[in-house]
């Protein structure tokens, strides 16, 4: 069953905004209780009634300075000032508030068509009357609970009012009560974070692998594995990535193959030219001689065009074996094999370090490098081949102290046919294929090369698995 992302993140969001009107619901609820009231006047209003009750239990038959007392040990710690006035607006116990008129007013207010009691029957408790203000100066918040209470045994009860003063609502912890409100944001969190994540996590591992399988097309491996399945979006570009990584390579192959039978062929041709070449420079005049020779030399460098050519098809037309190969014995080789009078080549690799590679496109790589450091800047100093193993990788690298390359041309100089604009100089040798030879050589073995400015100097880094 096909279920398209973005449907997958609507029922996602859905289902958040469902769980959390939910919660949000059930908190009002539980802190209102009954009424559509103030979230935060709710539970202040709860508390200060019970507080009310309690007063007009403790309070008949007891001195002032006992009820004083018992209000100052009971406000303790709790942020507000509580004080009891009776219905003419005297203090009764506590500290004198100074209420202000608006304050004042609430608490002699009569109550109206109260109804009588019927004697012989209990009164029941109704819940008395209470006021919320914000008035004085400075400003501050005032709650009012309104009872009756009997001060002394013998007198009819008296209307009275338990005055509560606080300067803000948030830093009161009588007035409100933060942790249901924090563990209800905790709550709303995890809610969030469960309902989130799967989604989340699905999308973006598919997307990383994405990324990195297009970094690896970017780097000429069209045989990358896509792992992803899935029936929404990220499944069709993952498929259609692999499609078209398919496609990049069959005609990179194509275009391969055509470079190789074309340089293949051209050489049975060249080589009759060169022979016939040299046939007419025995027989020509003395007059055409320098022409003759102009003739050969465009002839030799044609041919060396064409095995360059061969030798860069070779890395994708042959599959590689890959064995451990020893670098020390095979550095010395090259360095041999590529010697130029005049130059120095050093090697400076550990006799016992093997790599996994296949041991002719690895000899080519090398060869390349040092033929290309020893023609551009041979004459600057030695050119070094040094190799150290970091964390099962060996890092190969080939030095030389020449003027190196302009930044800009650092990425580009592994393209084929790729030539600096400082070399393009008329007569100069060479085609711009002897670093692409070597990336096609290194990634056929599984590695990967850059190059990077010295100070003097250029090194290019071949990396290839280590072997045991």
């Amino acid at each position: 069953m096909r279920f398209r992302l973005w449907a997958q993140v609507c029922v996602a969001l859905a289902v958040n905004l469902l769980l959390l009107c939910t919660l949000a619901a059930i908190l009002i609820a539980q802190q209102t209780r009954s009424g559509v009231q103030s979230f935060l006047y709710a539970p202040a209003r709860e508390r200060i009634r019970e507080l009310g009750i309690q007063v007009e239990e403790e309070f008949p038959g007891k001195p002032e300075a006992e009820r004083t007392a018992w209000l100052a040990k009971l406000q303790q710690g709790t942020g507000v000032t509580l004080a009891v006035y009776n219905d003419r607006g005297m203090l009764v116990a506590g500290p004198d508030l100074g209420p202000p008129p608006s304050v004042m007013k609430e608490i002699q207010r009569e109550e109206n068509n109260r109804p009588p009691q019927r004697q012989n029957r209990p009164a029941r408790r109704k819940r008395p009357p209470m006021f919320f203000l914000k008035d004085g100066t400075p400003s501050q918040y005032w709650f009012g609970y309104n009872f009756p209470i009997v001060l002394q045994q013998g007198n009819p009860p008296v209307r009275h009012t338990l005055a509560v003063a606080a300067p803000s609502l948030l830093t009161s912890p009588f007035l409100l009560n933060w942790y249901p409100l924090a563990g209800g944001a905790a709550l709303a969190l995890v809610l969030t974070t469960l309902c989130w994540i799967p989604v989340v996590r699905r999308v973006t591992r598919s997307i990383q692998i994405v990324r990195n399988a297009s970094a690896e097309i970017a780097r000429g491996r069209f045989d990358v594995a896509i792992p992803v399945r899935s029936g929404d979006e990220l499944g069709d570009l993952a498929a259609s990535i692999r499609r078209m990584s398919e496609q990049l390579a069959h005609l990179v192959q194509g275009q391969t193959r055509f470079l190789a039978d074309v340089a293949h062929e051209l050489c049975a041709p060249l080589a009759r030219i060169q022979l016939s070449a040299g046939i007419l420079e025995e027989r020509a005049p003395a007059d055409q001689t320098a022409l003759v020779q102009r003739l050969e030399r465009d002839i030799t460098q044609m041919s060396a065009l064409v095995a360059d050519l061969l030798s860069f098809t070779k890395g994708t037309v042959r599959k590689p074996e890959l064995v451990p190969v020893a670098m020390e014995g095979l550095a010395q080789l090259v360095a041999l094999q590529e010697h130029v009078e005049g130059t120095q080549v050093r090697v400076e690799i550990p006799g016992a370090l093997k790599v996994l590679a296949d041991t002719e496109y690895l000899q080519r790589a090398l060869a390349n490098l040092v033929r290309n450091a020893i023609r551009y800047a041979g004459d600057s100093g030695p050119v070094t081949i040094s190799a150290l193993s970091q964390g099962g990788t060996v890092r190969i690298s080939v030095q030389d102290s020449g003027p190196g390359l302009p930044p800009s041309d650092l990425e580009n100089i592994f393209s084929p046919f790729y030539r600096p604009d400082t070399v393009r100089t008329p007569g100069s040798a060479g085609a711009g294929l002897g670093l692409a030879i070597v990336k096609g050589c290194v990634e056929a073995c599984n590695g990967s090369v850059s190059c990077r400015n010295r100070n003097p100097g250029l090194e290019v880094v071949i990396e290839l698995a280590q072997a045991a």
